[in-house]
């Protein structure tokens, strides 16, 4: 059932708020509609953010699937009007739970496990309660966040709810250290989940799987939108993505129908970064950076692999923010392909 929160507030640019966020919406590659002047409804399929500004009178509408993901989106819509202008008081929202609170898609666990896969990923395995498991097992949704103290060997405090129904983070020297990841595997039998981390020397989250973090306690928050490519009836995929997007392609690679035609594209370190992908799927090329291989070399490879014909064709695409600008331009523009069967995202500047 869709639960639906709101709030109300003034303003006396209502153009540019409207502005303001189908940029920051467009950045994201959202489904936007503006069904009548002075709405902008962004669309994220199983969520639907509804903002409304006439003269000064201002209005955001949230309706979700899951009651339990209002808390994040109330948080991040709030972040965005902060910055759009500091001087508006905090929203008050509708529908907001008891304060103190733990938010609803929080859930605590010990690292069993932390070891490397291939040479570009750490593969982590998270052992979670019993009624925190439940909601990370979705199918529905795989992107979880990753929390843990920024300073090492502090005893973690948690996000919790405001009287508003937003989440607050800790701060100074309670704060965390949050990355989103891709859940690969989730073992019901021992209550575990396992992501991949990207090797980069360097990132506080790598550097910290290379500790062999095992029995440490870390958060997780989520799972939020389903993260890899997909298929609606009998299209066609062009998928492709470096390391940063490997494990939601080969996510989504693995749930895909039997016999889905297509062609995917992955960019990788060396040949010991292929990984087993299903047989009776697209056909997957790996390109090795140990031969050469550049983002320019994958995003070549990928418009290659378009031919326009009978069936229709769906674009995934994630990997550097200039790349994923670059992708979205090219299938949407010169290929021509329509914009809601065109997905490219930036997971890293």
């Amino acid at each position: 059932m869709t639960q639906v929160s709101s709030a109300e507030f003034r303003h006396p640019d209502s153009e540019r708020l409207l502005g303001f966020y189908r940029a920051r919406y467009e950045g994201h590659d959202l489904t936007l509609r503006e069904p009548e002047h002075g709405t902008l409804v962004a669309d994220m399929g199983f969520a639907q953010v509804t903002i409304e500004a006439a003269r000064e009178a201002c209005r955001i509408r949230i309706a979700c699937d899951d009651a339990a993901l209002l808390p994040e989106f109330r948080t991040g819509i709030a972040s965005l009007l902060a910055s759009f202008d500091p001087a508006l008081p905090p929203l008050g929202w509708s529908g907001a739970a008891a304060a103190g609170a733990m938010p609803p898609t929080f859930a605590a666990g010990r690292v069993v496990d932390c070891r490397p896969l291939g040479r570009s990923w750490w593969r982590m395995s998270v052992r979670l309660a019993p009624n925190g498991f439940a909601r990370f097992s979705s199918e529905t949704h795989w992107h979880v966040r990753l929390l843990r103290p920024a300073r090492p060997g502090r005893k973690p405090v948690w996000p919790w709810l405001t009287e508003r129904g937003t989440i607050a983070w800790p701060e100074g020297r309670d704060s965390l250290i949050d990355r989103v990841f891709t859940l690969r595997a989730c073992d019901a039998a021992t209550g575990t989940v396992v992501f991949d981390i990207f090797r980069h020397p360097g990132a506080p989250t790598s550097d910290w799987a290379a500790t062999n973090p095992v029995g440490r306690t870390v958060g997780l928050m989520g799972p939020g939108a389903k993260a890899g490519p997909y298929v609606d009836g009998p299209e066609r995929l062009i998928v492709g993505g470096d390391e940063t997007a490997v494990p939601a392609i080969l996510r989504g690679l693995e749930g895909l129908p039997v016999g889905t035609g297509g062609d995917v594209v992955l960019l990788v370190g060396d040949a010991a970064d292929r990984q087993d992908v299903p047989a009776n799927g697209p056909s997957v090329t790996w390109l090795l950076r140990s031969e050469g291989a550049t983002d320019e070399t994958l995003m070549d490879a990928l418009r290659n692999r378009y031919v326009p014909d009978s069936v229709d064709t769906r674009f995934w695409f994630a990997g550097a923010k200039s790349s994923a600008r670059e992708m979205r331009a090219h299938f949407r523009k010169v290929a021509a392909v329509p914009k809601d069967r065109v997905h490219a995202v930036g997971y890293w500047s």
